[in-house]
């Protein structure tokens, strides 16, 4: 039995630790992994502790039981700073925790401590050289239950905490069950759900301790159950990460003939195809559908009312897309302008605005289709056309006779006012021309970039 264990338990822990490189290795833009990495670590951390303590010849027992309670602590805690992470402009620091957040676990940890002085080098709980008085067994046991409650307490907090972050985020429809289209989100998403099930397990194996109080082969089941939760979750998090770090194809990858191939036996008619694609623009174009957080293939086809299999085709084999790019294009076109036009809201409204569920999916979102952050863009696009106003300043106070409608006598030049700003060519021996747009700046046949 001890062996299955220690088997599982090292399994678990090489995969947390796999986890954790995989993540922080993890090519995703902008994918918020600091907490996150900070998890996994001290999961993989409280598996080693277990597995410690169930390995028979291993000295200081009472040393790594209370070293799984004390990190046992910080468990949920992190969690709920990776749920902010991911959803706040700013990383938070652990001073953004409140003084009865920290209080309660300082005060966990410390009912630790007479546990831990019983460690000695043997491989027994009980040091059989310096046998505990009642009183102090009472004493000790006293503290490691109540260290215990205030984890079983904790727990049920930070991931209430989670969850509504969640609900805001992931929008009405949100489900524990069901993969979110946000990875920093479903990855929360399945560290609460492992949380809960550590939690759960605890409970379990302490109410097993206070009524039964030996081990009747339900260890091995609890530890079965925590394990393959874990190695579960370890895999979800490492496909998603994958996926999400794969370059995204290019459009063109998949040729024309490709695609008529695929859709060589469908009944759908050209008329049909064009009347879908015209829905299509004037819902996301003029209504806006693209803003809906919630927006799924089933919902646009319930709003365009028509046959989900045909949008699909259409989106697929006319627009040579698919559903979620076709999306996030048009809220990635709508937040360039909204970023230009309204530069009193913060990135993060304009993200909410667009349909996006945390910041993070939306900087990521439009890196991948600008090459830069939304922060980037708004700068570099208001340096540009401050520029271009310096330079049309520029010119205007060095030939002001230029915008005059009639040019000085002895002087054949000619000013002309075009679409993309203002030329003037002088044909005469000491002329020099100038041209103002939003790309160059000419002087006297040299010319200066401003982009």
């Amino acid at each position: 039995m001890n062996i299955l264990s220690s088997s599982l338990y090292a399994a678990v822990i090489m995969g947390c630790v796999l986890c954790s490189f995989v993540i922080r290795t993890s090519s995703a833009p902008r994918m918020p992994r600091w907490y996150l990495t900070a998890y996994l670590v001290l999961q993989s951390g409280a598996f080693a502790f277990q597995w410690l303590m169930l390995h028979p010849t291993s000295p200081g027992k009472s040393l790594w039981l209370g070293s799984l309670m004390s990190l046992s602590l910080l468990l949920a805690p992190c969690l709920w700073l990776y749920a902010r992470e991911i959803t706040e402009s700013q990383r938070p620091t652990v001073r953004s925790m409140s003084g009865l957040q920290i209080a309660a676990i300082a005060c966990g940890m410390l009912l630790t401590l007479p546990l831990i002085q019983r460690a000695h080098l043997g491989p027994d709980y009980a040091d059989p050289r310096h046998v505990a008085t009642k009183t102090e067994s009472l004493f000790i046991h006293g503290t490691m239950l109540a260290s215990i409650l205030v984890f079983l307490v904790q727990v049920p907090f930070y991931a209430n905490a989670c969850r509504r972050i969640l609900r805001v985020h992931a929008g009405d429809s949100f489900a524990w069950f069901r993969t979110l289209e946000s990875r920093p989100l479903d990855t929360l998403r399945v560290l609460v759900l492992l949380l809960a099930t550590t939690w759960l397990v605890g409970l379990l194996r302490t109410l097993h301790c206070l009524i039964l109080g030996k081990d009747t082969g339900l260890g091995l089941v609890f530890t079965g159950i925590e394990v393959s939760a874990t190695l579960w979750g370890i895999f979800t998090l490492v496909r998603a990460h994958l996926e999400f770090a794969a370059p995204v194809p290019a459009h063109n990858e998949t040729s024309t003939s490709e695609r008529s191939a695929k859709y060589a036996k469908s009944s759908l008619d050209r008329t049909t195809r064009q009347r879908i694609q015209r829905k299509l623009s004037e819902q996301m174009r003029d209504a806006r559908l693209y803003s809906d957080s919630t927006l799924s293939l089933r919902k646009l086809c319930e709003e365009l009312r028509e046959n989900p299999h045909y949008v699909s085709q259409v989106i697929n084999q006319d627009l040579a897309t698919n559903f979620n790019d076709l999306v996030n294009r048009h809220r990635i076109e709508a937040a360039k302008s909204a970023l230009l036009a309204s530069p009193e809201k913060t990135v993060l409204a304009i993200c909410m605005e667009m349909g996006f569920n945390s910041k993070s999916t939306f900087n990521a979102a439009f890196r991948q289709y600008t090459g830069m952050t939304p922060t980037e863009y708004r700068r570099h696009m208001t340096n540009a056309e401050a520029c271009v106003l310096s330079a049309q300043s520029e010119s205007t106070t060095q030939r002001p006779e230029a915008l005059s409608p009639t040019a000085p006598t002895g002087d054949r030049s000619t000013a002309a006012l075009g679409a993309d700003g203002v030329s003037v060519i002088s044909p005469g021996g000491g002329g020099s021309s100038f041209a103002v747009n939003a790309a160059t700046f000419t002087t006297a046949g040299s010319s200066r970039s401003l982009m």
